[in-house]
């Protein structure tokens, strides 16, 4: 793993980890929710990295940003909307190189990638949104926080660990900062508008995405499905990494419940 950070019009330097080489036929972008940071993509970034099973040679490149404010990377001197954070993140992408990606958002960040393939439609290969926010009768900051807590309980105890010390590290202020824009983001909205494949992946114990809700994102795609990681919760990238790469790889792993039509 090695970090870079790279200066845009859009947003001030970025860390970024990489993972793997650029050998590979495809590059994986991870991105994550408030308050966190590139640190709960780890074992994913190096599950991607690896070759697939039977498969010869690199599993290819793997980039993992710090949104602006969040883990090692300093904050802008407004917190970002969405459409800034899909801008910044384009910029960074073409700073290292990439032009075309699998772009893979976790909470937040799943608004965050698919707000770049609505305005960058060039980028995506696909979008992969693991428990992707927010449903549109959870609107509220209390809302949130009630969900947050409920799914706390089934998370692995590093995984809460590493989510708790970002968020104070990040501190109050940012996040506070940083939410508006995430509860007004119009997720159905630009999904509806993504032109590329879509997955919408939840784990079976995600108190913050529901069943529902990942079906109906899959169904406003006009290219999309959705799919249920059994034993996780919203943190599924964290607990489950080889089930959500493979996923993230376009495959259909054992045990894994697909949804809806």
């Amino acid at each position: 793993m090695t970090s870079s950070a790279a200066r845009t019009a859009a947003a001030p330097d970025w860390a970024v980890e990489e993972h793997g080489t650029g050998r590979g036929t495809t590059t994986h972008v991870l991105v994550h929710g408030i308050g966190a940071s590139a640190r709960y993509f780890r074992p994913l970034a190096r599950s991607l990295a690896r070759p697939p099973a039977g498969a010869p040679g690199s599993g290819g490149l793997v980039l993992v940003p710090d949104l602006p404010g969040f883990g090692r990377s300093p904050r802008a001197d407004h917190a970002p909307t969405i459409a800034k954070l899909a801008d910044g993140l384009v910029e960074q992408l073409a700073a290292r190189g990439v032009d075309r990606a699998v772009l893979v958002g976790h909470s937040m960040g799943a608004q965050v990638v698919t707000e770049v393939a609505r305005r960058h439609p060039a980028v995506a290969e696909r979008v992969v949104l693991l428990g992707p926010v927010v449903e549109s009768d959870a609107r509220s900051a209390v809302a949130q926080a009630v969900r947050l807590v409920r799914d706390t309980p089934h998370e692995p105890l590093r995984a809460n660990a590493i989510v708790f010390s970002d968020y104070a590290r990040a501190g109050v202020r940012w996040y506070a900062r940083q939410l508006p824009h995430m509860l007004g983001f119009p997720t159905e909205t630009a999904v509806a508008a993504v032109r590329c494949p879509v997955l919408v992946v939840r784990g079976e114990q995600d108190r913050v995405a529901s069943d529902g809700w990942v079906e109906r994102l899959a169904r406003i795609a006009p290219d999309g499905r959705a799919v249920v990681v059994p034993g996780a919760a919203h943190v599924v990238q964290y607990s489950h990494p080889d089930v959500v790469a493979e996923l993230c790889r376009g495959g259909s792993p054992a045990g894994v419940r697909w949804v809806g039509p």
